[in-house]
This record gives C-alpha cells, structure tokens and sequence, in this order.
C-alpha cells in the first residue's frame, strides 16, 4: 500500500468520496442508508432521494442519477408522477415577465407538493 490512501483509490471511489459532504448534508440516514444499501430502498425513499436533488441542486446530481439507474422500478414511478405534477402546472401564459415565471414557480412548487408532499422551496 502507497504512501497516500486517495492515490490507492479508483476514479469512480474518488468521484464518492467527494460527493459524501454534500450527501451528510442534505440527506438523512435513512436516506443515506437506502441509498448504500443498508436499508431496503422504497418509492417513498426514493421520491424523497429524488426531490431533495431539485431542491439541493447538482450537489447531489451524482448520488441521484446513482439511484435512478439503480432503481428503474421506482425510477419510472417517480418520473411519470413528476410529469404529471409538472404538466398539471403549467398553465399560465407564455408572457415573459418575472411576474408571470413567479406564478409558474408557485403552481409548480404546489402541484410537486400535492403529489409527493414534499415541498421544494422548504
């Protein structure tokens, strides 16, 4: 074994050790758990995994990508009610003022929670 651990280490267990700051984070255990393997994961938890990425932003873009393509099942759930919740929101005109994306935001952010109770903007 080298001098220096990390020099030891593949890209992919570089790439994980870097992102588990952000995962600590912005997960809770359970989340966390589910996601390595230590609890079995549920739709709940992934939706949650899932919704706390668009909340969190690409910080977590690595760990959840991870767990969509680990969970096709759950993946494609997850991805139909989303649509659904999106495209249920989106019905205010095209007119580009700030205003107009604000309401957009606002009808979105609650059909996302209607649908998953989980509110992205928390």
């Amino acid at each position: 074994m080298g001098e220096n651990l990390l020099e030891e280490l593949t890209l992919e267990q570089r790439q994980k050790l870097l992102t588990l700051p952000a995962e600590l984070k912005h997960f809770t255990q359970t989340q966390w758990a589910a996601i390595y393997g230590i609890e079995p994961m549920t739709q709940t938890l992934f939706d949650s995994i899932q919704l706390e990425r668009l909340k969190a932003g690409e910080e977590l873009e690595s760990a959840a990508l991870d767990t969509f393509l680990k969970y096709p099942e759950f993946a494609l759930n997850y991805s139909s009610r989303l649509e659904n919740a999106l495209s249920t929101s989106n019905t205010i005109s095209s007119d580009d003022t700030e205003e107009n994306f604000k309401k957009l935001y606002e009808k979105m952010r609650h059909s996302i929670y209607e649908e998953f109770q989980y509110d992205i903007d928390a």
